[in-house]
């Protein structure tokens, strides 16, 4: 139940071919969003490869009766990932049951299929994937499907036989009953230099992928009175460490000078593997961007200088409408010098106006989708696919 959310339910009635009313009562949602809840969770296409290859060796062996009724062992050549693949999309579309095809296959013409038949009906494996999560076999099978596909659980027959009614959360309740120290079943925790890049991120996730937000919890600096910049950043991921949390944190520093700095102080640590020190990722287009220095304007990549949330808000959002400096976007100004890294850190203009401005857009999406469209989400896009991607 940990790919489904409440909002996922769906109920209805139908006439069947007796013309007797039905109720359904099931949770669904597109293939391509539960391949993105599975790979925020852990449960990515990379990591299922290498859970296959942990658990189920290229030259696989079963007991199997042979002809004198005597087990024997078999060896089974070419048990790789790709090849268990290719099988079960075979399976897929034959759209028979296992024990119906394994009737008509030999064990040596198709030594990898009928033993993922075999394990299916007799063994102790699903199709003869081998694991320590099911969640890893749905991510494999559910990638032989469309991404328009519809991934569903039909509790209907639970809700006939009086076993739940409709209004049942049985996702909600199943979620709260898992362990609750196991960290694939918690939300992400994501922590950022401050309280503006927690309010963009949560919002934009929550406009281009809404469907996931509920997977993720942010720190709250308003509440909490939480400190924001680089240094207090490497000290919060310093606590989770010392605190031994279980959950995963995803820590988003920012693309600049301070960030680097903050980010040698955790180099001397060791961090644990449920927590991710990332930053915010490298920007193309900046990398001919207006600065202003000693000698006026110049032009030059800004990347791991000055590359705060600002600029990943959208080429748009940045135009500079004003006459003060004569530039296609609003400049970066460089302040501080950094005498370990040798580099200056640069903090763009005016970053009030460009926050109020991208506030208010996304406050108009509430109204209208149409300038959503017209938006460039290269950006925010680049740190959702950083974020997603975190656990890889």
């Amino acid at each position: 139940m940990t790919t489904f959310r409440e909002s996922d339910k769906q109920q209805y009635n139908y006439l069947d071919e007796d013309n007797e009313m039905r109720n359904v009562a099931k949770y669904s949602n597109r293939v391509e969003i539960i391949k993105l809840r599975l790979d925020i969770m852990g449960f990515n296409l990379e990591s299922t490869k290498k859970e296959f290859l942990l658990n189920n060796n290229e030259h696989y062996s079963i007991e199997q009766i042979g002809i004198d009724g005597e087990w024997e062992q078999v060896l089974i050549e070419g048990y790789t990932f790709d090849n268990w693949m290719t099988e079960m999309k075979w399976i897929i579309k034959s759209g028979q049951y296992s024990f119906e095809l394994i009737k008509n296959i030999e064990s040596n013409d198709k030594p990898v299929l009928y033993n993922m038949l075999y394990e299916q009906e007799n063994g102790d494996s699903l199709y003869g994937f081998e694991c320590s999560d099911i969640r890893y076999i749905f991510r494999a099978i559910i990638e032989l499907f469309e991404d328009t596909d519809e991934f569903y659980l039909d509790y209907s027959d639970l809700v006939d036989g009086g076993y739940c009614s409709e209004e049942d959360k049985i996702c909600e309740l199943s979620l709260r009953s898992l362990a609750d120290n196991y960290a694939a079943n918690e939300k992400t925790i994501i922590i950022t230099e401050g309280s503006s890049d927690i309010a963009i991120i949560k919002r934009s996730l929550g406009v281009l992928y809404p469907d996931v937000i509920d997977y993720y919890s942010f720190m709250d600096f308003e509440h909490s009175n939480a400190q924001g910049s680089a240094s207090s950043l490497a000290g919060y991921v310093k606590a989770f460490i010392g605190s031994g949390l279980r959950t995963r944190v995803i820590a988003l520093f920012d693309n600049d000078t301070a960030a680097q700095e903050a980010i040698i102080t955790l180099n001397k640590i060791k961090v644990p593997s449920n927590i991710k020190v990332l930053t915010y990722p490298y920007l193309k287009y900046v990398e001919e961007y207006p600065t202003i220095g000693p000698h006026g304007i110049a032009f030059m990549n800004i990347n791991g200088l000055a590359g705060s949330i600002e600029l990943y808000l959208g080429r748009d959002i940045l135009t500079n409408t004003g006459q003060e400096y004569p530039t296609k976007y609003m400049p970066v100004q460089w302040k501080g010098y950094s005498k370990a890294l040798k580099k200056y850190q640069g903090e763009i203009l005016n970053k009030e106006i460009i926050l109020k401005t991208y506030f208010s857009f996304l406050d108009q999406l509430s109204i209208t989708d149409e300038i959503k469209i017209d938006h460039d989400w290269d950006g925010m896009e680049l740190i959702m696919q950083t974020i997603f991607r975190a656990f890889d």
